[in-house]
């Protein structure tokens, strides 16, 4: 495999979506496929900030990678797969942070944390929607990867609203 990254499949839809969202996501994205260690784990670190912020909110680009960052995880898409599934599973844990902000702000408050709730319901969404690919990722032969994916079902069934 070249360093020129591996196979990340990010549709024409998606790439229009990242670009309209923070045009750094794409290239970050890309370079977590990239079959250098060094190249990928740089871009890992970088999309966390974005996607994660402090590891405990999302944001607006969240709900946009995480359905690219759950399909690099995937066999032969990264050498950080175990890292890209401990940034999914960072992001479920982080995923109700601004609803909880909301239930416990004054009311004239609560009103400021609209848009961030629907970055939250579009990660429920997201992460929803993932699911087959999780229950795959179940199955993985890496045994660190199967356990992640096991935890990271069982988190979204029990935490997403629906």
């Amino acid at each position: 495999m070249s360093d020129a990254g591996m196979d990340c499949e990010i549709t024409p839809d998606e790439m229009i979506l990242l670009n309209a969202v923070d045009p750094e996501l794409h290239g970050l994205l890309l370079r977590v496929c990239s079959s250098g260690i060094n190249s990928a784990t740089d871009a890992l670190f970088h999309l966390k900030v974005k996607v994660c912020p402090q590891g405990v909110a999302v944001g607006r680009s969240t709900s946009v990678a995480l359905p690219i960052l759950i399909r690099i995880s995937a066999p032969g898409k990264s050498a950080v797969r175990r890292e890209v599934l401990q940034l999914v599973a960072r992001i479920l844990r982080a995923s109700h942070a601004w609803r909880k902000s909301a239930q416990n702000a004054r009311s004239e408050y609560v009103g400021n944390y609209d848009e961030k709730i629907q970055w939250e319901i579009a990660v429920d969404r997201a992460l929803s929607d993932a699911m087959p690919i999780i229950k795959r990722l179940e199955g993985d032969s890496d045994e660190v990867i199967a356990a992640a994916a096991r935890d990271l079902a069982k988190g979204i069934s029990s935490n997403i609203v629906g």
